[in-house]
Order: structure tokens, then C-alpha cells, then sequence
């Protein structure tokens, strides 16, 4: 039976930032090594080096809200960046 699953947000001390779904903070470390391509047992930047919280509920409703308003802004800004391009296609415009 699989452990159930929280938001942690993990930091590294540089101040690189990752939202991880995870069972605990060092499975959501791990996770942070495994995108980054961190080996995790790195004594300077592996899972000793980063902090691990997990996030409160109001918190995680707030992060979803956020994501959901940043796809939409990157879904309009496709959309122009499709519609620049088919115009300066239709003109001849060379890029």
C-alpha cells in the first residue's frame, strides 16, 4: 500500500526551489537531486545541503491557484506567439 502523498517545497541553500509531491522530506530531497541531477549523497549540495517543508493545506490551495493562473498565461502567450508567426509567414517575413 503506497504512502500518501504531501506537497513539500524543497530549497537548496543557493536558493533553488522545487514543489515536490512526496510521502516524506527526504523522498521529496531525493526527488529535488533526481530533477536536478544532484547526487544525493553530495556532501555540498546533495540531501544534507537542502531543506525540506511540507506545505499546510491553505498553502497547497494557494500554490494550485498560482499554477493554475500561470498555465493559462503561458497558454495565451502560445496562442500570440502562433498568431505572430502565421502573420509574418503570410506577409513573406523571414526569421
Amino acid at each position: 500500500m503506497d504512502k500518501p502523498k504531501f506537497l513539500y517545497i524543497v530549497q537548496s541553500s543557493s536558493g533553488r526551489t522545487l514543489h515536490v509531491g512526496a510521502a516524506s522530506s527526504n523522498q521529496a530531497k531525493r526527488e529535488f537531486c533526481r530533477e536536478y541531477g544532484i547526487s544525493p549523497s553530495d556532501y555540498w549540495c546533495g540531501l544534507s545541503a537542502l531543506t525540506a517543508r511540507r506545505l499546510k493545506p491553505e498553502e497547497v490551495k494557494a500554490w494550485e491557484e498560482q499554477a493554475e493562473a500561470n498555465r493559462d498565461t503561458l497558454i495565451f502567450i502560445q496562442g500570440m506567439l502562433e498568431i505572430g508567426a502565421k502573420s509574418h509567414a503570410e506577409r513573406g517575413c523571414v526569421v
